[in-house]
């Protein structure tokens, strides 16, 4: 039997999980994952996030925010619009941040709508969940801003150097781990293999980056243990040790036992 975990990341709220989704979360408890934690989207996936976080009350754990990948110019509004929906239940803001990848021209409305949603997770004592695809520095310089405000979270999908690392977790952050961990091409092992696990939490992404050997199909929670499998291996560690560890880690991040 393996140990239990948390999927600190996955968007099973997404159109790809709705025609099975008690399958879905059925099958990620009989595999030992024991809560699942949905950052949001845009305004559109609001309902459907809050939908399952009330169905599966025990299970799956709802966050609030806006993606950067969806900042349009009325970006202010509909962060407004999504934070309507905001109760007691609401674990985090996410997912947040900076995205360079998918687009770049336009930075400063991502910056401010990343500082924006840091402003209302301090407000409410809860932690951010950020995104920070191609903008490991530029994040760590946003975030830094708020540091002496008790801003903390996790960087979702780490992918960045030591160095990088070192200045997330100096900032009191966590590191999100997920599926390119296992990937051959991975340059992240060497990376976290220098990395005290208790500063990182681990996560699907589902229904993105699938871990080896299922790269390339629609991922999902109950593929977290492949992860956690890869984590103890690069770390000389107990595998329920690991899954112990992180679990706490992300327990105590997202207050999940308060």
């Amino acid at each position: 039997m393996n140990p239990i975990l948390i999927d600190s990341h996955a968007h099973i709220y997404l159109n790809e999980f709705k025609d099975d989704i008690e399958l879905i979360i059925e099958k990620s408890v009989s595999n030992n994952i024991s809560k699942i934690l949905m950052p949001n989207i845009n305004l559109e996936t609001v309902a459907e996030n809050l939908k399952l976080s009330s169905s599966f009350d025990r299970v799956c754990y709802s966050m609030l925010g806006l993606h950067p990948c969806y900042i349009k110019k009325n970006y202010k509004e509909e962060i407004q619009k999504i934070f309507k929906n905001f109760n007691d239940k609401i674990i985090a803001i996410g997912e947040i941040g900076i995205d360079l990848f998918r687009n770049s021209k336009n930075y400063n409305d991502q910056v401010d709508a990343l500082k924006i949603q840091c402003e209302f997770a301090i407000k409410n004592k809860l932690p951010v969940v950020i995104h920070t695809r191609n903008s490991i520095d530029e994040t760590i310089e946003v975030i830094r801003s708020f540091k002496n405000k008790d801003l903390k979270g996790v960087f979702h999908c780490f992918v960045g150097n030591y160095n990088q690392a070192n200045k997330i977790i100096d900032l009191g952050f966590k590191l999100g781990i997920g599926g390119i961990l296992t990937f051959k091409n991975s340059d992240l092992k060497e990376t976290i293999s220098k990395i005290d696990i208790k500063n990182l939490i681990l996560e699907t992404d589902s229904p993105y980056l699938s871990p080896e050997p299922l790269r390339g199909k629609t991922n999902n929670p109950s593929n977290l243990i492949i992860i956690a499998k890869k984590l103890a291996e690069i770390n000389s560690i107990p595998l329920d040790v690991v899954c112990q560890v992180t679990s706490e880690n992300t327990s105590n991040l997202f207050s999940l036992n308060s």
